[in-house]
């Protein structure tokens, strides 16, 4: 398994970009938890949005990083967003019934 590189950048409209690339598995999904977790608690962005268009896999343990990230996100009423899915990545969140949640901009 190739692994995620995951960082982050503060936009100049209050939001906070987090750019994944390579894999998000079992072996990386705690690490893009915790990033979203703590960027919505530590930076007090406007919106978190997560941009997956170099992803190249996700499981569920990824999904269900996704998923925390924007429940802590609404928690603190910022906005959560996920961007550019390839076609893998938008079939396994339509699977899981979470597309419309995460990938809509609301």
């Amino acid at each position: 398994m190739a692994g995620a590189l995951i960082s982050t950048r503060r936009a100049s409209d209050g939001s906070l970009l987090v750019e994944v690339r390579g894999e998000i598995d079992v072996e990386t999904s705690s690490r893009l938890r915790a990033t979203l977790v703590d960027a919505a608690a530590r930076f007090m962005p406007t919106r978190i949005v997560v941009d997956l268009l170099h992803v190249t896999f996700i499981d569920s343990t990824g999904i269900g990083a996704l998923a925390a990230g924007h429940n802590v996100a609404g928690r603190m009423r910022l906005g959560f967003v996920v961007r550019h899915p390839n076609a893998f990545v938008a079939s396994q969140l339509r699977q899981t019934g979470l597309y419309d949640t995460l990938v809509t901009d609301r």
